[in-house]
């Protein structure tokens, strides 16, 4: 038997609708509902701020040259292929579970998902506890979307604040996720 942990999205969405009620089930849930943040978080921090396919230049610009009348269609194919490259199925998904919380719930979802509990010989700016992330919550919410001064954020006032936020959260996500895992099948 794998590991929840070492599956992939469609995999657990897969064992999802399988399993019946109970243990195994919930963690595959939460499993699901982490590699989805993941892969928002992924997508706001980094591969948002490509902006492929919006560059005066584009990197494919000669490639498939075509011949006559041909040359200005493949061009555009290429700028189409460079823009969406990014986007995906679980980014969506992502996008539309994450739109149902109020502003104030997803930005402590998102702002818990974030933290990565340190471990011994690695690292990363992610890599803190949630009492770290709520001291840098101006600066990672920045990062995350939420510009100080373009949007209006009332910092949490303590990590037990923002977890209580989270997990209220989570609870909402995990039922939307255990419902789209049932239609994904």
């Amino acid at each position: 038997m794998q590991r929840i942990e070492d599956m992939g999205l469609a995999e657990t969405f897969r064992l999802i609708a399988k399993l019946p009620e109970g243990v195994r089930r919930q963690q595959a849930l939460a499993h699901a509902l982490d590699e989805l943040l993941e892969e928002e978080i992924e997508y706001r921090t980094g591969l948002r701020h490509q902006n492929a396919g919006w560059h005066q230049v584009s990197s494919v610009g000669g490639m498939g040259e075509g011949r006559g009348e041909c040359t200005g269609l493949v061009d555009h194919v290429g700028k189409a292929a460079e823009r969406y490259q990014q986007e995906s199925q679980w980014r969506t998904m992502a996008a539309a579970l994450l739109s149902r919380l109020s502003d104030r719930q997803r930005m402590a979802v998102l702002l818990a998902a974030y933290a990565i509990p340190p471990v011994q010989h690695c690292q990363s700016p992610r890599m803190m506890t949630q009492s770290q992330a709520v001291a840098a919550q101006v600066a990672i919410l920045a990062r995350l979307g939420w510009v100080p001064g373009a949007v209006k954020v009332k910092p949490f006032k303590s990590a037990k604040a923002m977890q209580c936020a989270a997990s209220r959260a989570r609870g909402c996500l995990l039922h939307m996720v255990l419902l789209q895992a049932e239609v994904a099948v």
